[in-house]
C-alpha cells in the first residue's frame, strides 16, 4: 500500500513539474506603444497579438510612450518599444528631454527591427480654411506635447519644412499625440500633428471632416527637417486615408522596435523571429500593417546600434551586409 501511495505521488510530482516546465517556458514581455487612438498603439497591439498566438511567449502593450516607459527598461518592467528614430536617440543617449536624475548616459536602447514608414503631416477640419502651411501663421496650432517629446519634434520639423517656427503660431499645448487631434475635433486648436492613417484621425474625419496638409517637397525642406532628425524623408502619400482625398506630401521613417540592451538573446530572437516568419498575419489585425515586411527589417537609417541577437539572426537570414556593420561600428 505504502508503494503504491509512493507511486501516486511520484507520478503526481512528474506531473506538476512538466506543467511547470512547460510555462517556465512561455515567458511573457511587455512592449511600449503609446496610447490608444495613435498608429503605435495599434502598430504594438498586431505585433504582440501575432507574437502571442505564434510563439510560446506573450506579449502585452503598455499604451505609452517613450518618456513614461524607457525608465521602466531600467527597471527591466518593460522589455520592447516603439519609437520613432530621433527620441529613440536622444533616449538613447541621454539628449533632451531625457537627461534625468535616472541616467546620465542616457537609455541603453537595441534595435530590433524596422517597419514600415509611417507618414506624418498637420492635420485640420475641410472646413477650416487652412489650405497650406503658409495658412498656418497666426493660427492655434498643436505643437507642444508635454512629456509626449516625439510628436513635439514632429511638430517643429513640420514647421520648419515651411521655414516657420512656433514664433508663427499660437502654440497649443497638449498631453499626448491623440489628444492633440482630439483637440482640433473639439474646436480648441486649428491644426494638430497627424499620423496619417491612425485611429484618432479617423474619428476627427467622421465628425467634422478631415484635411491633411502636404508638405512642400524641395531640397530645402528636406534639409530643414533633416537638421532635427537625419532620418526624416519626404514621401508621397496616396488618396484614401483619411484626409487625404488627393495625393500629398508627408514627411515619413521608417519605424523601428527597439529593446532594452540588456535583453536576453532568446526573447529579442524569439519576437524577431515570430514577425518575420508570420508578418502576413499583420494585416488582418490591423491594415494598414500591409507592407510591414522583412525586406524593411535591416535599415541603412538606423539611428541606433542593433541588439546582437538580431545580427545574429540577419546574418543567418543573408540579408545583413557589410555595409550594415560598418554603420553598426559606428553607432554608439
Amino acid at each position: 500500500m505504502r508503494n503504491i501511495h509512493l507511486r501516486m505521488c511520484t507520478s503526481i510530482l512528474a506531473t506538476v513539474s512538466m506543467l511547470f516546465g512547460a510555462y517556465a517556458q512561455a515567458d511573457r514581455y511587455v512592449l511600449g506603444g503609446n496610447p490608444p487612438g495613435s498608429l503605435f498603439n495599434s502598430i504594438a497591439n498586431a505585433i504582440g497579438t501575432v507574437v502571442s498566438q505564434n510563439s510560446e511567449n506573450t506579449i502585452d502593450v503598455l499604451p505609452q510612450g517613450g518618456t513614461v516607459y524607457y525608465p521602466m527598461m531600467l527597471s527591466k518592467e518593460v522589455d520592447f518599444g516603439l519609437v520613432n528614430p530621433f527620441d529613440a536617440y536622444a533616449a538613447h543617449t541621454g539628449m533632451a528631454p531625457y537627461g534625468s536624475k535616472l541616467t546620465d548616459k542616457g537609455f541603453s536602447l537595441r534595435t530590433v527591427m524596422v517597419g514600415k514608414p509611417i507618414n506624418i503631416s498637420f492635420i485640420t477640419t475641410k472646413d477650416s480654411g487652412i489650405k497650406n502651411f503658409a495658412d498656418l501663421k497666426g493660427k492655434r496650432v498643436v505643437a507642444d506635447y508635454g512629456a509626449f517629446a516625439s510628436s513635439s519634434l514632429s511638430a517643429n520639423t513640420l514647421l520648419a519644412t515651411a521655414g516657420l517656427t512656433k514664433d508663427d503660431i499660437k502654440v497649443v499645448t497638449v498631453g499626448s499625440y491623440p489628444q492633440g487631434v482630439k483637440a482640433v475635433q473639439e474646436g480648441r486648436a486649428d491644426a494638430s500633428v497627424a499620423s496619417i492613417g491612425s485611429g484618432v484621425t479617423r474619428e476627427l474625419d467622421a465628425t467634422r471632416g478631415a484635411k491633411i496638409l502636404s508638405v512642400t517637397n524641395t531640397p530645402e525642406a528636406l534639409s530643414a527637417a533633416r537638421k532635427i532628425g537625419k532620418s526624416w524623408v519626404i514621401s508621397a502619400v496616396k488618396p484614401g486615408a483619411p484626409g487625404v482625398t488627393e495625393e500629398v506630401n508627408a514627411i515619413s521613417y521608417g519605424v523601428p522596435v527597439v529593446a532594452r540592451a540588456d535583453l536576453d538573446d532568446q526573447a529579442v530572437r524569439s519576437l524577431l523571429e515570430t514577425v518575420w516568419n508570420h508578418h502576413e498575419k499583420l494585416p488582418g489585425i490591423f491594415g494598414w500593417m500591409r507592407g510591414w515586411t522583412p525586406d524593411k527589417f535591416v535599415n541603412t537609417a538606423v539611428s541606433i546600434p542593433y541588439h546582437p541577437a538580431a545580427i545574429a539572426f540577419y546574418k543567418e537570414k543573408g540579408v545583413w551586409t557589410s555595409e550594415m556593420d560598418r554603420i553598426q561600428s559606428s553607432l554608439k
